[in-house]
Protein backbone atom coordinates (compact mmCIF):
# COMPACT_ATOMS: atom_id res chain seq x y z
CA UNK A 1 0.00 0.00 0.00
CA UNK A 2 1.23 3.66 -0.61
CA UNK A 3 1.85 5.85 2.29
CA UNK A 4 1.97 9.69 2.26
CA UNK A 5 5.06 11.41 1.95
CA UNK A 6 5.91 14.14 4.42
CA UNK A 7 6.77 17.40 3.04
CA UNK A 8 7.93 21.13 4.30
CA UNK A 9 7.09 24.58 2.45
CA UNK A 10 6.78 28.00 3.57
CA UNK A 11 4.26 30.38 4.53
CA UNK A 12 5.42 33.47 5.37
CA UNK A 13 9.02 32.38 6.43
CA UNK A 14 7.57 29.28 8.97
CA UNK A 15 8.20 26.17 7.86
CA UNK A 16 4.70 24.71 7.19
CA UNK A 17 4.18 20.37 7.54
CA UNK A 18 2.41 18.50 5.31
CA UNK A 19 1.60 15.32 3.88
CA UNK A 20 1.15 14.49 0.00
CA UNK A 21 -0.91 11.62 -1.36
CA UNK A 22 1.14 10.46 -4.25
CA UNK A 23 -1.41 9.34 -7.23
CA UNK A 24 -0.25 6.83 -9.60
CA UNK A 25 -0.43 7.73 -13.37
CA UNK A 26 1.53 9.00 -16.48
CA UNK A 27 -0.04 12.48 -17.07
CA UNK A 28 -0.55 15.20 -14.90
CA UNK A 29 -2.56 14.88 -11.86
CA UNK A 30 -5.14 16.87 -10.18
CA UNK A 31 -4.68 17.72 -7.09
CA UNK A 32 -6.46 18.55 -3.78
CA UNK A 33 -5.02 20.70 -1.03
CA UNK A 34 -6.93 19.49 2.47
CA UNK A 35 -7.54 22.25 4.71
CA UNK A 36 -8.66 20.27 8.27
CA UNK A 37 -10.85 22.03 10.99
CA UNK A 38 -10.24 23.22 14.44
CA UNK A 39 -8.48 21.08 16.23
CA UNK A 40 -7.77 18.72 13.20
CA UNK A 41 -4.52 15.99 13.31
CA UNK A 42 -1.37 15.98 11.70
CA UNK A 43 -2.71 13.57 9.72
CA UNK A 44 -5.30 12.81 6.86
CA UNK A 45 -8.71 14.96 6.62
CA UNK A 46 -11.21 12.69 6.96
CA UNK A 47 -10.06 10.02 5.49
CA UNK A 48 -10.09 11.89 2.29
CA UNK A 49 -6.48 11.98 1.22
CA UNK A 50 -5.80 8.16 1.25
CA UNK A 51 -9.05 7.30 -0.79
CA UNK A 52 -8.00 10.48 -3.60
CA UNK A 53 -5.26 9.37 -3.87
CA UNK A 54 -6.29 5.14 -4.40
CA UNK A 55 -8.81 7.10 -7.04
CA UNK A 56 -6.15 8.83 -9.21
CA UNK A 57 -5.65 12.45 -7.26
CA UNK A 58 -2.62 13.76 -5.50
CA UNK A 59 -3.91 15.23 -2.11
CA UNK A 60 -2.01 17.50 0.18
CA UNK A 61 -2.76 17.48 3.78
CA UNK A 62 -1.08 20.42 5.79
CA UNK A 63 -1.02 21.89 9.37
CA UNK A 64 -1.40 26.06 9.80
CA UNK A 65 0.83 28.01 11.24
CA UNK A 66 1.43 26.91 15.20
CA UNK A 67 -0.38 23.89 14.96
CA UNK A 68 0.93 20.10 14.47
CA UNK A 69 4.54 20.83 14.45
CA UNK A 70 3.93 23.70 12.26
CA UNK A 71 6.14 26.53 12.82
CA UNK A 72 4.84 30.66 13.49
CA UNK A 73 1.59 31.43 15.10
CA UNK A 74 -2.07 30.12 14.62
CA UNK A 75 -4.56 32.97 13.95
CA UNK A 76 -7.15 33.19 11.15
CA UNK A 77 -5.21 35.62 9.26
CA UNK A 78 -2.04 33.41 9.15
CA UNK A 79 -4.67 30.20 8.51
CA UNK A 80 -6.15 31.92 4.97
CA UNK A 81 -1.95 33.09 4.13
CA UNK A 82 -1.30 29.82 4.51
CA UNK A 83 -3.90 28.18 2.33
CA UNK A 84 -2.16 30.63 -0.28
CA UNK A 85 1.42 29.53 0.67
CA UNK A 86 -0.16 26.04 -0.08
CA UNK A 87 -1.46 26.66 -3.59
CA UNK A 88 1.39 28.09 -4.33
CA UNK A 89 4.16 24.91 -3.12
CA UNK A 90 1.57 22.59 -5.16
CA UNK A 91 2.16 25.43 -8.60
CA UNK A 92 5.82 25.26 -7.89
CA UNK A 93 7.95 24.08 -10.76
CA UNK A 94 9.55 21.77 -8.04
CA UNK A 95 6.31 20.16 -6.36
CA UNK A 96 4.63 19.74 -10.33
CA UNK A 97 8.11 17.65 -11.36
CA UNK A 98 8.06 15.67 -8.32
CA UNK A 99 4.61 15.07 -8.01
CA UNK A 100 3.27 15.12 -11.48
CA UNK A 101 1.09 18.02 -10.68
CA UNK A 102 -1.55 19.51 -13.17
CA UNK A 103 -1.08 22.95 -12.12
CA UNK A 104 -4.31 23.81 -13.85
CA UNK A 105 -6.35 21.36 -12.29
CA UNK A 106 -6.12 22.35 -8.20
CA UNK A 107 -8.85 21.93 -5.88
CA UNK A 108 -9.08 23.80 -2.37
CA UNK A 109 -11.43 21.71 0.29
CA UNK A 110 -11.88 22.18 3.89
CA UNK A 111 -14.04 20.55 6.21
CA UNK A 112 -15.70 22.68 9.81
CA UNK A 113 -13.26 25.38 10.36
CA UNK A 114 -11.25 24.07 7.27
CA UNK A 115 -14.45 24.82 4.92
CA UNK A 116 -14.43 28.87 5.01
CA UNK A 117 -10.51 28.77 5.05
CA UNK A 118 -11.03 26.93 2.11
CA UNK A 119 -13.59 29.30 0.70
CA UNK A 120 -12.23 32.54 1.66
CA UNK A 121 -8.47 31.48 1.52
CA UNK A 122 -8.90 30.62 -2.05
CA UNK A 123 -10.08 34.04 -3.09
CA UNK A 124 -6.74 35.81 -2.68
CA UNK A 125 -5.72 32.98 -5.96
CA UNK A 126 -8.01 33.58 -8.66
CA UNK A 127 -6.46 30.31 -10.52
CA UNK A 128 -8.23 28.49 -8.31
CA UNK A 129 -11.84 27.45 -9.95
CA UNK A 130 -13.14 24.84 -7.47
CA UNK A 131 -13.60 24.33 -4.01
CA UNK A 132 -14.69 21.86 -1.78
CA UNK A 133 -17.20 22.75 1.58
CA UNK A 134 -17.42 20.45 3.97
CA UNK A 135 -19.60 21.61 7.16
CA UNK A 136 -18.34 24.20 7.35
CA UNK A 137 -18.29 27.28 9.54
CA UNK A 138 -18.94 30.87 8.43
CA UNK A 139 -16.31 32.62 11.38
CA UNK A 140 -18.55 36.06 11.19
CA UNK A 141 -22.11 33.95 11.98
CA UNK A 142 -20.13 32.60 15.14
CA UNK A 143 -19.47 35.90 15.97
CA UNK A 144 -22.87 37.67 15.54
CA UNK A 145 -24.11 34.32 17.42
CA UNK A 146 -21.04 35.68 20.54
CA UNK A 147 -22.59 39.09 20.66
CA UNK A 148 -26.12 37.85 20.91
CA UNK A 149 -25.60 35.31 23.55
CA UNK A 150 -23.08 35.87 26.06
CA UNK A 151 -23.40 32.70 27.50
CA UNK A 152 -22.32 30.88 24.11
CA UNK A 153 -19.72 32.94 23.86
CA UNK A 154 -18.33 31.85 26.82
CA UNK A 155 -18.84 28.49 25.90
CA UNK A 156 -17.42 29.11 22.91
CA UNK A 157 -14.36 31.00 24.30
CA UNK A 158 -13.34 28.02 26.86
CA UNK A 159 -13.65 25.51 23.54
CA UNK A 160 -11.34 26.84 22.01
CA UNK A 161 -9.43 27.32 24.45
CA UNK A 162 -9.27 24.03 25.48
CA UNK A 163 -8.59 22.61 21.83
CA UNK A 164 -5.29 24.90 21.97
CA UNK A 165 -4.42 23.86 25.26
CA UNK A 166 -4.75 20.33 24.58
CA UNK A 167 -3.46 20.32 21.14
CA UNK A 168 -0.68 22.19 22.03
CA UNK A 169 -0.26 25.04 19.10
CA UNK A 170 1.30 27.94 19.52
CA UNK A 171 -1.91 30.17 19.03
CA UNK A 172 -3.52 33.56 20.47
CA UNK A 173 -6.09 33.08 22.92
CA UNK A 174 -9.14 32.39 22.24
CA UNK A 175 -10.53 36.18 23.21
CA UNK A 176 -7.73 37.25 20.97
CA UNK A 177 -8.71 34.74 17.54
CA UNK A 178 -12.26 36.21 18.02
CA UNK A 179 -10.79 40.02 18.43
CA UNK A 180 -10.05 39.39 14.97
CA UNK A 181 -13.41 38.54 13.06
CA UNK A 182 -14.98 41.05 15.06
CA UNK A 183 -12.58 43.77 14.03
CA UNK A 184 -13.13 42.82 10.34
CA UNK A 185 -16.57 41.06 10.23
CA UNK A 186 -17.26 41.76 6.54
CA UNK A 187 -13.24 39.82 5.23
CA UNK A 188 -14.73 36.59 7.19
CA UNK A 189 -18.66 36.63 6.37
CA UNK A 190 -19.37 33.97 3.61
CA UNK A 191 -22.82 35.68 2.35
CA UNK A 192 -21.17 39.05 1.97
CA UNK A 193 -18.67 37.55 -0.21
CA UNK A 194 -20.38 35.14 -1.95
CA UNK A 195 -20.51 37.18 -5.23
CA UNK A 196 -17.02 36.73 -5.49
CA UNK A 197 -17.49 32.76 -4.73
CA UNK A 198 -20.33 32.42 -7.22
CA UNK A 199 -17.68 32.80 -9.84
CA UNK A 200 -15.89 29.29 -8.89
CA UNK A 201 -16.88 25.57 -8.79
CA UNK A 202 -18.61 24.98 -5.39
CA UNK A 203 -19.60 21.87 -3.81
CA UNK A 204 -20.96 22.06 -0.17
CA UNK A 205 -21.58 18.94 1.56
CA UNK A 206 -23.77 19.65 5.18
CA UNK A 207 -24.81 16.88 7.59
CA UNK A 208 -28.66 17.21 8.86
CA UNK A 209 -27.79 16.11 12.51
CA UNK A 210 -24.86 18.51 12.56
CA UNK A 211 -25.16 20.33 15.94
CA UNK A 212 -21.46 21.99 15.31
CA UNK A 213 -22.09 23.90 12.03
CA UNK A 214 -25.72 23.83 11.94
CA UNK A 215 -27.07 23.68 8.36
CA UNK A 216 -29.12 26.64 9.14
CA UNK A 217 -26.87 29.08 10.52
CA UNK A 218 -23.25 27.76 8.18
CA UNK A 219 -25.04 26.37 4.88
CA UNK A 220 -28.17 27.71 3.56
CA UNK A 221 -27.40 31.71 4.36
CA UNK A 222 -24.42 30.70 1.52
CA UNK A 223 -26.34 28.77 -0.58
CA UNK A 224 -28.89 31.12 -0.62
CA UNK A 225 -26.72 34.49 -1.20
CA UNK A 226 -24.97 32.36 -4.18
CA UNK A 227 -28.80 31.65 -5.50
CA UNK A 228 -29.19 35.70 -5.32
CA UNK A 229 -25.70 36.09 -7.00
CA UNK A 230 -26.81 33.39 -9.94
CA UNK A 231 -23.86 31.04 -9.10
CA UNK A 232 -24.31 28.41 -11.70
CA UNK A 233 -21.62 25.72 -10.78
CA UNK A 234 -22.65 25.15 -7.05
CA UNK A 235 -23.73 21.55 -6.13
CA UNK A 236 -25.43 21.26 -2.25
CA UNK A 237 -25.01 17.49 -0.69
CA UNK A 238 -27.17 17.33 2.37
CA UNK A 239 -26.14 13.53 4.17
CA UNK A 240 -27.80 12.22 7.47
CA UNK A 241 -24.76 12.68 9.42
CA UNK A 242 -23.27 14.61 11.89
CA UNK A 243 -20.27 16.87 12.21
CA UNK A 244 -17.90 13.91 11.70
CA UNK A 245 -19.56 11.96 8.93
CA UNK A 246 -18.67 9.03 10.24
CA UNK A 247 -21.43 6.55 9.89
CA UNK A 248 -21.31 7.73 6.08
CA UNK A 249 -17.67 8.18 5.19
CA UNK A 250 -18.04 6.00 2.38
CA UNK A 251 -21.11 8.18 1.14
CA UNK A 252 -19.08 10.86 1.72
CA UNK A 253 -15.84 10.05 -0.09
CA UNK A 254 -17.71 8.80 -3.10
CA UNK A 255 -19.79 12.40 -3.52
CA UNK A 256 -16.46 14.25 -3.69
CA UNK A 257 -14.91 11.42 -6.25
CA UNK A 258 -17.68 12.09 -8.70
CA UNK A 259 -17.72 15.86 -7.90
CA UNK A 260 -13.96 15.92 -8.97
CA UNK A 261 -14.25 13.94 -12.25
CA UNK A 262 -17.27 15.56 -13.95
CA UNK A 263 -14.79 18.73 -13.57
Amino acid sequence: MKKPIPVVFESKGAKIHAIFYKASGFKPLSTVILCHGFTGSNTDVLGLGERLMNEGFNALAFNYRGTWGSEGMFTVANSLEDVVSAINYVKSSSTIREFNVDPTSITVLGWSYGGGIALLGSLNEPTIRRVVYIAGGDLSEVARMMKQSDEFKQAILKMVDQGIFDSGFSSLSAKELFADVFADMDKYDLVKQAEAISNKDVLIIGGWRDQENTIEHHILPLVRALQRHEAKRVQIEILDADHSFTSVRSQLEDRIVSWLRRQ
